[in-house]
């Protein structure tokens, strides 16, 4: 079986599979040919139906079972799970985040509105697509990603402010800018969301976007509504319609959210976003309840009668395996038991030879590993900076504090949280930024 899988920049890997392999080990081959197979929990594969619609490969299941039509089967290789930068521990994941994100700027599903950010997005990518180059190709450069983002080149104040910023970082290494191109965009409101069109039950369309945080809400003349993950109580689809029950208000009341999507793939869909996502950035490990849901074909549903146990038409609804915190864990275990593998014995290396000094890669490890202490560990974003009492966990931002009744951590009921100041990145010794 052949598949043909692309990345965001249009290049493609062919890919030769057994007629019955999972799309788990479509994915496995093609991060490893890239480079990024110690971080390949953070991506999956995209196809398109017959009425255009971008699905997930549910990678727990056999190819051939979700795809219709003939081969080579087509895929497209994406960021599933967005998460910042510094989490990141590989320059080659960095690399295709960075990928990924450019195509999202230039097709418009990440939106910068601030005039600033839009200037230092524009920067940041002519510094990482083309580097220090004369004035005539990095004006040709501007001129179309201003056109991208809805910048007039008549705007003077705007491009003034681009040159300046162009000069102010000057001599950046192309790789450095991805870096910082990533964490510009990581602060959009939009970043990581996952979008579906619904309606209502009055018919009113709603825009409904599944990201790290939780679920946003968009009507036509009515305020953006942001349902956070900690208030969501559960979540259910039936054909072409997606429930879902949170509470809302000062008086925590339990409200029901009923959309009606384009077709039952759709409700699906959302559905499944909605699960994954949720045990991706807000819980500490993928229960069971998740990993072991499965649907059955008729052939499998007759079967099932006489044999429970018989695996006949069995697909599984959710593919995730593991939390943001439990992959960021894990890959970085495996860099550091690659690191040691690479390393001589002690009975190869003379004992005059001076001791060496720490690689890029162990410095770049050290710095995520920082970074990592000092994030919260809800919502693995902001930086930790709240007290649970009477347990005294120090796991939280004040955003996530504010939502929390009991300690993510020991489950204890939380009476009381409070600021506490933690020293920054900057005010720490020998640190450099």
């Amino acid at each position: 079986m052949w598949c043909f899988v692309s990345q965001p920049n249009a290049v493609v890997i062919e890919v030769r599979l057994d007629h019955k392999a999972k799309g788990l080990e479509c994915l496995e081959k093609v991060c490893e040919c890239l480079g990024i197979n110690k971080e390949c929990d953070y991506f999956g594969l995209q196809y398109k139906t017959v009425k255009g619609q971008d699905v997930w490969l549910n990678l727990r299941n056999p190819i051939e079972n979700q795809i219709n039509g003939v081969q080579p089967y087509r895929f497209a290789l994406r960021v599933k799970f967005w998460v910042p930068p510094h989490l990141l521990l590989q320059d080659s994941t960095r690399h295709q985040f960075y990928l990924h994100a450019k195509l999202e700027l230039c097709e418009g599903r990440l939106k910068p509105t601030d005039s600033r950010v839009i200037s230092k997005t524009i920067v940041l990518l002519a510094q990482a697509e083309i580097g220090d180059c004369d004035d005539l190709v990095q004006s040709q450069f501007y001129g179309q990603w201003c056109e991208y983002l809805g910048v007039s080149m008549d705007d003077e104040e705007s491009i003034s402010r681009i040159q300046k910023l162009q000069s102010d970082i000057k001599g950046m290494k192309q790789s450095t800018a991805e870096y910082w191109l990533i964490k510009e965009v990581s602060s959009l409101e939009n970043f990581g969301e996952e979008l579906f069109e619904g309606r209502t039950a009055t018919g009113s369309p709603v825009m409904v976007g599944v990201g790290p945080h939780g679920i946003s809400l968009e009507q036509p003349e009515q305020e953006k509504q942001v349902i956070p993950y900690t208030a969501i109580r559960s979540a259910a689809s039936h054909r072409r319609v997606f429930e879902m029950w949170y509470l809302a208000g000062v008086e925590h009341s339990e409200t029901l959210l009923a959309l009606k999507l384009e077709s039952s793939l759709g409700a699906n869909t959302l559905y499944r976003a909605l699960t994954e996502k949720h045990a991706f950035y807000s819980c500490e490990t993928v229960r069971g309840a998740v990993t072991s849901q499965y649907i059955r074909d008729l052939k499998g549903t007759i079967i099932s009668i006489f044999n429970e146990d018989s695996p006949l038409g069995k697909k599984y609804v959710f593919d995730i395996q593991r939390t943001c915190r439990e992959v960021h864990d894990n890959a970085r275990r495996a860099l550091y038991d690659q690191q040691n593998k690479a390393t001589p014995t002690s009975s190869t290396v003379a004992l005059s030879a001076p001791e060496p000094e720490p690689s890029k890669s162990q410095d770049s490890y050290r710095l995520a590993k920082l970074i990592d202490a000092l994030t919260c560990r809800i919502c693995m974003d902001a930086t930790i900076d709240h007290v649970f009492f009477p347990c005294g966990h120090v796991i939280a931002c004040g955003t996530c504090a504010k939502r929390c009744d009991a300690c993510p951590l020991c489950r204890g009921t939380i009476e009381e949280s409070r600021h506490v100041f933690i020293p920054t990145l900057a005010d720490l010794p020998g640190f450099h930024h």
